[in-house]
């Protein structure tokens, strides 16, 4: 088994009193695309930002060998982008000036392209449909890492609100990452994306309730367990 570029181990986060993640160990090697499913208020969310750093957990925690807890905000940016749900802007940008605000726009109007956002560059976020925001945003978030080699992307729902076709573009743009040495973190309540994936944790009430390939995390049982027997039915 190669060494992971992520590992957590017994990971928690306690949030206004409460423990929402509790005792919840990953891993995931470069080449990787792991999904973290489960059900509203799983802690899908939490655990996304906790693993990129952005909110305080105790337990063991690595990317790359070192801790983004204790690693300063620029090595941080350097090897991890993370992605969120409803990403927002607090100014009426055009979608061109993304790629200035992270410095590379060359990159992201590369990114721009193979999510078919190219004809947009020019428009302002204002004039977008809410799925094509998101996929200007995931734009900007692939483009703000070097190279795919060596990093890590952190995504929160990236498909929610996209139509199919991007929903496919986004599919396998995180696959091109992975296949060049990146290593991949997707929240997502899409099953069916999910079982595409290397591998997959189930979470409910914050506790890991599988976890392994698809095909071992998502089995009946834990589906059933997991959402209920309606949805085991649907399956």
């Amino acid at each position: 088994m190669s060494e992971p570029f992520l590992e957590c181990a017994a990971l928690a986060v306690e949030l206004r009193g409460r423990r929402i993640i509790d005792g919840v160990s990953l891993r995931a090697e470069a080449g990787q695309v792991v999904a973290i499913v489960g059900p509203n208020g799983a802690g899908k969310t939490t655990l996304l930002r906790a693993l990129a750093g952005l909110i305080a957990s105790t337990g063991e925690l690595r990317i790359a060998g070192e801790d983004p807890r204790q690693a300063s905000a620029r090595a941080n940016a350097r090897r991890r982008a993370y992605g969120a749900q409803q990403p927002t802007s607090a100014w009426d940008y055009r979608v061109c000036d993304l790629g200035e605000i992270i410095g590379a726009p060359d990159a992201y109007a590369d990114q721009l392209g193979s999510l078919d956002l190219s004809e947009l560059a020019s428009r302002r976020l204002s004039q977008l449909s809410g799925g094509e925001q998101k996929a200007a945003h995931l734009a900007m978030t692939f483009a703000s890492l070097d190279e795919p080699y060596g990093a890590l992307l952190l995504l929160d729902e990236p498909t929610a609100s996209l139509d199919l076709a991007r929903q496919t573009l986004v599919a396998a743009t995180l696959r091109r990452f992975a296949q060049a040495g990146g290593t991949v973190i997707v929240a997502t309540h899409d099953l069916t994306f999910a079982r595409t994936c290397d591998a997959v944790l189930v979470l409910a009430e914050g506790r890991t309730i599988g976890l392994g390939v698809p095909s071992a995390a998502l089995t009946p049982a834990v589906i059933a367990e997991t959402w209920g027997a309606s949805a085991q039915a649907e399956a």
